[in-house]
């Protein structure tokens, strides 16, 4: 076996978990992926959800192991993981776990987000963290443990968030960077630093916490006890990943400002990257939130919206005669495509969860209308997908209207990269260019890239996207159907206040 550096990237999803190993120029020497998923806690309250670090680690170990296994030539040069943001656990000095990682799915912190509201108003809070308050904060879970579990918090080495945690796990060294920080909300966004304010009201002690790096930062090296457990090589760098919708970002090889970026799966989360971090009223009513990047001195202002969770949520109710999930996809878009724009009249407004970007109300609810006699499972099938491309299109406006960029074109990642029916109607819906990434695992290769940034491969993240190939396919918006969907994107926003409560401009919190 020649001395080839491979960079290795981990990426803790919700629903699975990935390891990759690359080589210099972005290819991928091996790969693996197991599934990953949140469990009732046992004894707790109904809907009390939690991850288990044990498995985490053990399908983490798994992973990397069977691409050792796969590689035919090179050698691992550094590690690097990424993942979900606002979630983690207290640990002893021996690393064990002194409370289960409470789960995004969990909705038991809202009472003390809403302590925390009487405290700092809303808008004060985005002002300092560049973040609406959302009940899954790691803040807010701090609170949780202050009043229900205080000997976790009391007798923690350190707070570490998942992916931290992993990283722990690799090197024994406890650090945590500023894109994952950006997400406990307890962060002052323009300083990159702790907020002293937010960990007093929170009852987070500052020394509880991780200092925070950069991403890209050497923070220890594979230690021979998890060298033994993954297959990686006793003392390769242990390296600051991040968030994975930065590192996502990343490994999308966007550098254009005027290129946004459209992750796309269970949720749809639109990034553009900006050189400065002003949150503003603006922002704030329009559901956008702040987030440091990766790259130092930059950060992203992101909208999150529930998508590919509503197709999920169709098909389990009305498709439940195909049980392949393939096949069920492909049976959805095609009933969709025999449906004209307009769905004949059918709406369907996708506030599975709330309304989010860039109408921000909690209350809110989904709802689907225009039915009639003749309508079926197609008509809703489509009016499911044209109403996520109009919740984009009221996306990319607000997004180019508070920083003053103009988005002539998105590149789509993530799992909505490979249905060419919804990139179609994205591009047709926006009237921009969709840039559908034909390149494997952006959201790993970001991680990659910066653990080739520790590891000295690259020295800065501009070398390391140069040196890199990013293929695209561009799709045009079809002008055919420009004042078509231009019609029904004005009467679908009209029908919102009506249908939901929501007028842009006005919150409403829970």
């Amino acid at each position: 076996m020649n001395e080839e550096p491979l960079l290795v990237g981990v990426d803790i999803g919700a629903t699975g978990i990935k390891a990759g190993f690359f080589r210099t120029d972005g290819s991928i020497a091996a790969k693996a992926q197991r599934p990953n998923g949140p469990h009732p806690q046992p004894g707790g309250e109904s809907g009390w959800w939690i991850w288990d670090a044990d498995e985490m680690w053990n399908r983490v170990c798994s992973c990397l192991k069977e691409c050792m296994g796969r590689i035919e030539r090179g050698r691992p040069a550094a590690v690097a993981v990424t993942g979900f943001g606002t979630d983690g656990l207290p640990i002893d000095r021996d690393g064990q776990a002194l409370y289960p990682i409470i789960s995004w799915h969990c909705g038991r912190t809202v009472p003390q987000r809403d302590r925390l509201l009487e405290q700092v108003p809303a808008e004060e809070l985005f002002d300092i963290t560049g973040y609406h308050p959302y009940p899954i904060n790691a803040i807010h879970r701090w609170m949780w443990l202050r009043e229900h579990a205080p000997q976790a918090l009391d007798g923690a080495y350190r707070w570490l968030q998942v992916q931290d945690c992993i990283a722990y796990r690799l090197s024994r060294e406890c650090a945590t960077d500023a894109t994952i920080a950006s997400t406990t909300m307890a962060l002052d966004i323009r300083n990159r630093a702790w907020s002293e304010r937010l960990l007093t009201l929170s009852g987070m002690p500052p020394d509880g916490l991780c200092p925070i790096r950069e991403s890209g930062t050497v923070i220890g090296t594979v230690t021979r006890e998890s060298a033994e457990s993954t297959g990686l090589p006793v003392g390769i760098p242990v390296v600051t990943g991040g968030h994975d919708c930065e590192l996502g970002a990343l490994g999308a090889g966007v550098s254009d400002p005027h290129t946004f970026i459209d992750i796309t799966g269970t949720w749809e989360i639109i990034i553009a990257v900006v050189n400065e971090c002003r949150p503003t009223s603006g922002m704030y009513r329009a559901g956008l939130d702040y987030e440091c990047h990766a790259l130092p001195g930059q950060w992203i202002l992101q909208g999150l919206m529930i998508a590919g969770g509503v197709i999920e949520w169709i098909g389990r109710q009305l498709y439940r005669d195909i049980t392949d999930a393939e096949a069920l996809y492909q049976t959805m878009i095609a009933d969709a495509g025999k449906v004209a724009p307009g769905s004949e009249g059918v709406s369907l407004f996708p506030c599975w969860v709330g309304a989010m970007g860039p109408y921000f109300a909690y209350g809110s609810l989904g709802a689907v209308t225009g039915l009639c006699t003749t309508t079926d499972r197609s008509h809703i099938a489509r009016a499911a997908w044209e109403a996520l491309c109009f919740q984009l299109r009221r996306q990319l406006d607000a997004i180019e209207k508070e920083t003053g960029v103009s988005a002539r074109k998105f590149r789509v990642i993530g799992g909505g990269q490979k249905n060419a029916f919804w990139n179609r109607m994205k591009a047709d819906v926006t009237g921009r260019t969709a840039e559908v990434a034909r390149f494997e695992e952006p959201t790993i290769l970001g991680a990659a890239i910066a653990a080739g940034i520790g590891a000295g491969i690259y020295h800065s993240i501009t070398e390391a996207l140069d040196a890199i190939p990013f293929p695209v396919e561009e799709i045009e918006p079809d002008p055919s159907l420009r004042n078509v969907y231009d019609d029904l994107y004005q009467s679908r926003t009209e029908q919102l206040p009506k249908g939901l409560g929501i007028a842009a401009g006005r919150e409403t919190e829970s």
